[in-house]
């Protein structure tokens, strides 16, 4: 308890050092230094077997740092810093989260990880020089990579992988990418044909596997037997996991382009030759290590396996005045990428998944007008995936593990609705996700936005899923406070 009282202490004078500052301008303005305060509770709508309520109590901080260092024609140069730091007091709330964490995740020592990022690599997200001379730039350094247009899901925003740890207090959708070191190139010259950019991007030796949770944390339910089997998992994956070194080279290639036809369209082609953030089980060695893991024994050699693949993408954003909508779409061609099939086979497969979203304001009858004449903010999307040559032997039950499961095709379907009221510092909403696997998440939500510095969330997530889904049902609350 006096934990939490010293972080609730904390964070008000945070908040208090902040409440009357817009951003930090030193050494003549050269050095700007913004961020925000964050913190949020995770509270379970219902009580498994382990009795856990409070699945997240996480006090985050936020900053970023830009320094220009040369100003001139033709010739700019400054240094940008991204950090994300938190600490989550859950397991000094909840003593059932700590006995779930302990008999799960294998001991104490994984409070740390549940806690707190492990290392820099996981809390400095980004930190490079960005050098700009006539039609050229550079950036050298940790950087985050957004190719996508969707928002939902991962389609063509493939370079960076994920740390699920974020996942448990729900922040914002690049909170959840881990920053790689890469050269970052861009041409862009001068009266080109249809505005053309072009982006090269080499990473020469830095891989980050997907950052998994802690076993027994919030909804992450194994159980008491099973859990302990997923800890050991994990650990393996990040044991497994290639060293930095030039056998890890990855190297993207995107242009983007602006083509006049109809209202306009902006479009990027790209190409991204990568390796899997989540492993494979590597052949008869890792189904053999797996099974000595089941029963606790010791494991011989590697068990798990980070396979290369390409990725081509096409992207395009452009409006459709006649019914005042904008139309965000993708598409994503996946090709030599290695797939789980069976208990320990590896087979490759081609992956085409399409996603296009069209989002309008509308004035609805009645509503609109009811509420100060203001429209309604809507928002469609849909992703589809087809596996090319799936596999799914009915005799044995082997199938392709991958996005589409034991079919070759799989839909998902996103509805968002929302209006602003109160001159807009009241924002009511709400978003439901149909997969049709069978899942289906409905988040209601409200915002309140008194000024341009505080923000205040509470968000009522339900998922309907086979199994015990009700206990992954949650509200979470949401107090954020940013200085820029």
């Amino acid at each position: 308890m006096k934990k939490v009282l010293f972080a609730a202490i904390l964070f008000l004078t945070c908040l208090t050092l902040c409440s009357n500052a817009y951003a930090f301008l030193w050494l003549d303005g050269k050095l700007d230094v913004r961020g925000n305060v964050q913190q949020t509770m995770n509270v379970l709508t219902h009580e498994d077997f382990r009795d856990i309520r409070i699945s997240s109590f996480r006090s985050m901080v936020r900053g970023e740092a830009v320094y220009k260092w040369i100003e001139k024609p033709g010739l700019n140069v400054q240094f940008y810093t991204l950090a994300n730091y938190y600490y989550d007091w859950a397991l000094d709330i909840d003593s059932p989260m700590r006995h779930s964490i302990r008999s799960e995740g294998v001991g104490r020592h994984k409070y740390r990880d549940f806690r707190r990022p492990r290392n820099s690599e996981e809390w400095l997200t980004e930190a490079y020089v960005d050098i700009r001379f006539e039609e050229f730039q550079i950036k050298l350094g940790k950087q985050i990579v957004s190719w996508g247009e969707t928002a939902e899901s991962r389609v063509a925003d493939v370079i960076n992988p994920l740390d699920l740890k974020y996942l448990i207090a729900f922040p914002d959708w690049e909170d959840y990418k881990i920053g790689l070191w890469m050269i970052r190139m861009y041409y862009t010259p001068k009266q080109m044909w249809q505005d053309l950019s072009f982006e090269l991007i080499v990473i020469p030796f830095d891989f980050e596997e997907q950052r998994m949770p802690v076993a027994g944390a919030g909804f992450f339910n194994g159980g008491p037997d099973m859990g302990k089997v997923y800890q050991k998992m994990w650990d393996k994956q990040r044991r497994d996991a290639p060293n930095d070194g030039l056998k890890n080279l990855e190297i993207g290639l995107r242009i983007k382009g602006y083509t006049n036809i109809g209202e306009g369209i902006d479009w990027a082609i790209s190409h991204f030759y990568t390796r899997l953030d989540s492993p494979l089980i590597k052949g008869e060695q890792g189904f053999g290590n797996q099974l000595l893991m089941l029963f606790d024994m010791p494991l011989q050699g590697d068990m798990y396996t980070y396979p290369h693949y390409n990725s081509t993408a096409l992207t395009f954003v452009t409006t459709w005045n006649l019914i005042g909508c904008t139309i965000q779409g993708e598409c994503l061609y996946n090709t030599n990428r290695d797939y789980q099939y069976g208990a320990y086979e590896i087979k490759e497969k081609d992956l085409i998944e399409a996603a296009i979203t069209f989002s309008k304001s509308w004035m609805l009858p009645y509503l609109s007008h009811w509420n100060r004449d203001t429209a309604y903010e809507i928002s469609l999307s849909i992703y589809n995936l087809w596996m090319l040559n799936h596999e799914y032997d009915k005799t044995t039950g082997s199938y392709i593990i991958g996005e589409t499961g034991k079919d070759s095709t799989r839909t998902k379907f996103v509805f968002s609705l929302g209006t602003p009221f109160f001159f807009a510092t009241l924002i009511p909403g709400v978003n439901i996700v149909y997969d049709t696997n069978g899942t289906t998440v409905i988040s209601a939500l409200v915002s309140y936005q008194p000024g341009d510095h505080w923000k205040w969330q509470v968000i009522y997530q339900q998922m309907n899923e086979q199994g015990a889904a009700r206990y992954q049902n949650q509200v979470i609350f949401n107090a954020r406070y940013e200085f820029w």
